[in-house]
């Protein structure tokens, strides 16, 4: 973690040039003594001052003020990480006050895509993939012979970076990076070991402090007062809130699903905001009972043996057929009250501005766009396997018979389909050294806008300041 930090540091002050800079005025007379890079070596002005010649490893003024404000506009989800427009200084010259998991999601998910669009690709080329090999190193699991490919790996890495940046740069916390992927064969998945939960608990200690005269006396003051308060909280009723049944911020505090319960009823939410009750248009309402239906797997045999009945128009006369299938079998043999209430069709709909799902904050599209966070990212996987990414619009509650409810999501879908003969200037997404990029400016699949709310992985997108109508996606590691 703390050399993440270190290495990140280095990187981002070094491209931006600022006071914490690795190439410094003993950097490039250190190239002058080598004999290397002379068009870096320091040049004599007329009154007898030094000045250094920019470097192509670093941000021009121009790229380094578009730079910070890409870092300024970047809004991450809810729990994902800190407000970064409070990084940034106020003439959008530096970035400063980075604290360790800052870092950390500047290195996995900013910085690659910053130094990719102001920098030549030659020298961002090595730097992104020096970004990829600390989130490889970050994944939940993490393979042996992963590893040993990220060992060579980091070797031609640092071999690429040692063509660009000046000697000075390379210091023990640099070379200390080839090593990490031994340490993670013998360790384990990194996220097992590293700091951050410790120094959660540090800033937890700091905040118990009172007289800063005696910082000590004040933490075990405060250490021993918590944990009087844990003890009588163990002889409170179950009724009382404590520490012990106190539900997490985005937990969702659904009770264990039902294994014989209907798919689609399982799809429910913890819904936040104002409950708004809301009346569905005669072809909404159609199409609304038609996913629901088609996204159950106890009908596909009922959908499959309506095909070949009647293969027409079978999403607009199946939900009356089947209704009336089930009706008839209530009355003569019986059926399940889960088949009846989802034959019957929802009997009441309401709109929520946000809901958790899974442990997950998602908020509508009208409403995100006032919030400094970022939790209206759609993204699911279409029966093709390609990946669909959208934005939420509007989520969608319909109740049942029995009090049966299911979640949905309308979310607008941005078009990324490529043309057959697509080039660099006609396509619409586009993976960039790992970096994915779709353009936004054309809505895909009109006629096919809702999801189950189960279904939904939340995404967020990077606006790209060259091409303003470009986004780009990435999938978050809550």
């Amino acid at each position: 973690m703390h050399i993440e930090k270190n290495v990140l540091e280095a990187l981002l002050n070094t491209l931006l040039q600022n006071d914490k800079s690795k190439d410094t005025i003993k950097a490039r007379k250190d190239l002058e003594t080598l004999r290397v890079r002379k068009e870096l070596w320091l040049v004599k002005k007329p009154n007898g001052k030094f000045e250094k010649p920019h470097p192509k490893y670093s941000f021009t003024e121009e790229n380094r003020k578009r730079f910070c404000k890409f870092i300024k506009g970047v809004r991450l989800p809810d729990g994902f990480g800190s407000n970064f427009k409070q990084k940034v200084t106020a003439d959008d010259n530096n970035i400063t006050g980075m604290k360790s998991h800052d870092c950390h999601i500047m290195m996995h998910r900013l910085l690659p895509y910053g130094v990719q669009q102001y920098l030549p690709k030659s020298i961002a080329a090595p730097i992104i993939e020096f970004c990829l090999f600390f989130k490889q190193l970050c994944a939940r699991t993490l393979m042996q012979q992963d590893m040993a490919k990220a060992k060579k790996q980091s070797i031609s890495i640092m071999i690429e970076l040692e063509k660009i940046f000046p000697p000075a740069f390379f210091d023990i916390m640099i070379h200390v990076a080839i090593h990490l992927p031994d340490e993670a064969i013998l360790g384990g998945p990194l996220r097992y070991r590293w700091m951050f939960p410790f120094e959660r608990y540090m800033k937890k200690l700091k905040n118990y402090v009172r007289n800063k005269a005696k910082p000590e006396g004040s933490i075990a003051e405060g250490y021993v007062a918590e944990e009087a308060l844990t003890f009588c909280s163990r002889y409170l009723k179950d009724d009382v809130e404590t520490r012990f049944n106190r539900l997490g911020r985005n937990d969702d505090g659904l009770p264990e699903e039902e294994p014989d319960k209907f798919q689609v009823f399982r799809s429910v939410c913890k819904p936040t905001g104002r409950m708004k009750e809301t009346r569905l248009t005669t072809d909404v309402m159609q199409a609304v009972v038609w996913f629901v239906l088609n996204n159950s797997p106890e009908v596909d045999a009922d959908i499959l043996a309506y095909r070949e009945k009647s293969p027409d128009n079978v999403e607009t006369n199946f939900p009356a057929w089947f209704n009336h299938k089930i009706r008839e079998k209530k009355v003569n043999d019986g059926c399940s009250e889960e088949l009846f209430s989802l034959a019957c069709g929802p009997i009441s709909t309401c709109t929520y501005p946000a809901c958790i799902v899974n442990g997950v904050k998602f908020v509508v599209h009208e409403r995100d766009i006032l919030h400094t966070t970022q939790c209206s990212g759609v993204s699911t996987p279409g029966l093709d396997g390609e990946m669909y990414y959208g934005q939420l619009e509007e989520i969608l509650e319909l109740t049942y018979i029995g009090h049966r409810k299911v979640v949905l999501f309308r979310c607008k879908w941005f078009d990324t389909i490529n043309p057959k003969n697509h080039t660099t200037r006609n396509r619409r997404s586009y993976i960039d050294q790992g970096i994915h990029h779709i353009l936004t400016d054309r809505e895909f699949h009109k006629n096919n806008q809702y999801i189950l709310a189960t279904q939904a992985t939340q995404v967020f997108y990077l606006q790209d300041l060259a091409r303003h109508q470009w986004l780009e996606g990435r999938r978050t590691c809550v």
